[in-house]
């Protein structure tokens, strides 16, 4: 807040405060300011550092985040010290895209499209999840942000964004629709299709297995297994796991979202091909082999991210070796530079695959 209001706050004023966080505050505090008859003096003080106004200051933050309703504050600017609109000279693309998309976003009207009952429902679920086993509700603005996490692959990125917006045709969708009725159902369960009973109650060859090999390999990592959900999984990118013994590393909670999210897409990928290209129903062989599949390429891609030609995308090699630790087979042998090194497999159980 300080850099804001002494050295940020001309350039935020020249940009017409275009991609600031909490810009009407800001405003507000900078006229409350200006107003004043005398000059202002702001000193950083260190946080946590044993002075009764720090002090202070902390216990009052807590409160303002423990209470159900906030505060109405006076924000209204007086009108000789509102500034409007962004300085030409300073003006790119990219700000003037941002800006009117700013604008666009906060009219009525567009809020209102964006007004989805399905999404918030899906949404609304997500942060239930992600509360209890977090014991901390996350905001809609951090959940969204969440299903665009850097740990996710493209496709399903894509993939857990229709989810959210109901936005692939299944279910309740062809309802309506004459002679397509049949297309609404789940024929081998006998019931209406939808997101969470393909993901996770489909009695057809894939989901269940998936979800079997996807505990043990969670378990084999030694985090604790939660049973998974529609909610769960669109929450993926935000839960921490919980170790059963010790603390969890940042590696046991990039594997827990590569894994969860692996899993899930290749559950509706098997689905496609059953439902949609007709084919039969996928062997329990199979359906381990691609598993694996989709977990050994993402160690592959790791292992490749680990080299410096990919410059400020390059993963740190301790990171990846945090994040396949106990999972990888033969993890004990494994020489030091094993991200330099290829055939690396997921551990299984003899006998499978």
């Amino acid at each position: 807040m300080i850099d804001g209001l002494t050295r940020n706050r001309q350039r935020w004023e020249n940009n017409g405060f275009v991609g600031v966080a909490n810009a009407t505050e800001i405003q507000a505090t900078i006229a409350a300011l200006r107003e004043r008859n005398t000059p202002t003096t702001l000193k950083w003080v260190k946080g946590h550092s044993g002075l009764e106004g720090n002090e202070k200051a902390d216990e009052l933050a807590k409160m303002g985040c423990e209470k159900a309703e906030q505060d109405a504050v006076n924000l209204q600017i007086h009108p000789a010290l509102r500034i409007t609109g962004a300085k030409l000279n300073e003006m790119t693309q990219a700000r003037a895209y941002k800006a009117i998309r700013h604008l666009k976003m906060s009219k009525n009207q567009y809020q209102k499209a964006l007004d989805r009952r399905n999404m918030k429902i899906n949404t609304g679920r997500a942060k239930c999840v992600v509360k209890e086993i977090m014991e901390l509700e996350p905001s809609s603005k951090t959940l969204w942000k969440s299903l665009r996490h850097k740990d996710f692959s493209r496709k399903f990125r894509y993939f857990i964004w229709m989810v959210a917006h109901e936005g692939y045709k299944i279910g309740d969708y062809w309802q309506h629709i004459t002679n397509f009725e049949h297309r609404a159902n789940c024929h081998p369960c006998g019931v209406t299709e939808s997101m969470d009973h393909v993901l996770t109650e489909c009695q057809c060859p894939g989901q269940q297995q998936i979800w079997e090999l996807t505990e043990e390999i969670c378990t084999k990592k030694g985090l604790k297994w939660n049973p998974p959900s529609l909610g769960l999984i669109l929450g993926a990118g935000i839960i921490k796991p919980t170790k059963l013994e010790g603390q969890p590393s940042d590696g046991d909670a990039r594997f827990l979202r590569i894994v969860m999210s692996e899993s899930a897409h290749l559950v509706w990928k098997l689905r496609c091909e059953r439902v949609i290209k007709g084919r039969d129903a996928h062997t329990q062989g199979e359906i381990t082999r691609r598993w694996k599949k989709s977990i050994e390429a993402r160690i592959e891609l790791d292992r490749l991210m680990t080299t410096t030609q990919f410059r400020k995308r390059c993963l740190s090699k301790g990171l990846v070796e945090r994040t396949w630790k106990n999972v990888i087979t033969d993890n004990d042998n494994l020489p030091d530079e094993w991200t330099g090194e290829a055939g690396v497999l997921v551990g299984r159980r003899s006998g499978q695959g």
